[in-house]
């Protein structure tokens, strides 16, 4: 799974699908389509143009009859569906795809968390696209050590403040205003935060190779 989403704009970028096709390219690895305008045709039209290899990377928000049209593998369910229909919500899972949800109160999330694939939570920092939209939460406000361990923070995300995401025991980071503020620098805006997380791995992957070399050795006779 990966560590890095992106979310899209509700508004549309001039020559969209061509960037997202250039994010997929770039190594993004789960793409959310949120578009609460959007009517059936248009969401039809959008995934018609993204390369058909990249589809499966896709998770759709809204008009969920195009998973099957498409051959899609993500299905969200929105806080307010979640809410209202949860008997539909489990009726309708199946093995084959990934349900997220989104949470805004941290007492939900400990009680559902564990009965998605991932979910969000937000906003952990103050929203960088919606300027009146303000984090709730404490600075030094953490995730609990045993809570289900794919949750995404979401809301305010930036490359300055993308280490702190880990920092609070989230399992990733979900970006929409620091890659869409400026349309034109996207795919820039994606490759810093995407270098972010291989470094992260990286270090984490050294780590976990450093402590098992120790358990290996054997204790001193002295």
């Amino acid at each position: 799974m990966t560590n890095l989403i992106v979310i899209t704009n509700e508004t549309d970028p001039e020559n969209e699908t061509t960037l997202m096709n250039e994010l997929f390219s770039e190594g993004l690895g789960l793409l959310h389509l949120r578009k609460p305008n959007w009517s059936l045709v248009q969401q039809q039209f959008f995934l018609e143009r993204i390369d058909p290899a990249f589809l499966n990377k896709i998770s759709v928000h809204q008009h969920h009859e195009t998973i099957s049209q498409f051959g899609l593998k993500y299905f969200h369910v929105s806080e307010n569906l979640r809410k209202k229909k949860s008997a539909y919500v489990r009726a309708t899972a199946t093995q084959d795809l990934n349900y997220s949800t989104s949470f805004h109160n941290y007492s939900d999330l400990q009680l559902e968390s564990h009965l998605w694939d991932y979910c969000f939570l937000s906003p952990v920092f103050d929203s960088i696209s919606k300027s009146d939209y303000k984090s709730p939460f404490e600075k030094d406000f953490t995730i609990e050590n045993d809570l289900y361990q794919r949750v995404f923070a979401l809301g305010g995300i930036n490359k300055n403040n993308f280490e702190k995401v880990f920092e609070k025991g989230f399992y990733g980071a979900a970006v929409l205003g620091s890659i869409w503020s400026e349309p034109k620098n996207a795919i820039k805006n994606f490759k810093e935060l995407s270098r972010k997380v291989m470094l992260r791995n990286e270090a984490c992957l050294t780590g976990r190779q450093a402590s098992v070399l120790a358990d290996q050795i054997p204790p001193s006779s002295e």
